[in-house]
């Protein structure tokens, strides 16, 4: 299937370097930018925004990482939830977003006067929040989130 596209002349420069940049192969280029920006429309009309996170992975050598997803924050790093371990000085933090496909995303990290900056961070996705609950570390934060959200209604057909 052919189709047209019409250019100004002033963005005939922005094509015939892309094209060269490409090999020649420009559709992957178009159709590669056509559904980043459909993604992005999408997730913007059901309230969705594009979150990035930069973080020292602590379950890969403490690497530097930078994750991008479309979601929303049920808990946000700046508004963690926060829970105090009453035998240790250290607070376990959990940043909780849902992503535009269901998912349930876990940003840990722990704060200890022991350290100057927070450490352990950590980030779990699961395909959803009772896959979540299933796991001890992250199961407080699950429940907490279903809460905030809403706990939804099961309609038994009894």
């Amino acid at each position: 299937m052919n189709k047209t596209i019409y250019l100004r002349d002033e963005e005939v420069p922005i094509w015939e370097r892309a094209r060269e940049l490409s090999g020649d192969k420009l559709s992957p280029v178009i159709v590669g930018a056509l559904k980043q920006f459909i993604a992005e429309k999408e997730a913007d009309a059901k309230g969705f925004q594009r979150i990035l996170l930069e973080f020292n992975d602590s379950e890969d050598h403490n690497l530097p990482k930078r994750k991008a997803f479309y979601g929303k924050w049920v808990f946000s790093p700046a508004e963690p939830l926060a829970v105090e371990d009453e035998e240790n000085p250290v607070t376990y933090n959990s940043a909780v977003a849902v992503t535009q496909r269901g998912s349930a995303v876990f940003y840990t990290w722990c704060d200890s006067p022991a350290y100057e900056e927070p450490y352990r961070h950590r980030l779990v996705v699961y395909p959803s929040f009772e896959e979540a609950a299933a796991n001890g570390f992250h199961n407080h934060a699950a429940r907490a989130a279903v809460e905030k959200l809403g706990v939804p209604i099961e309609e038994l057909d009894i």
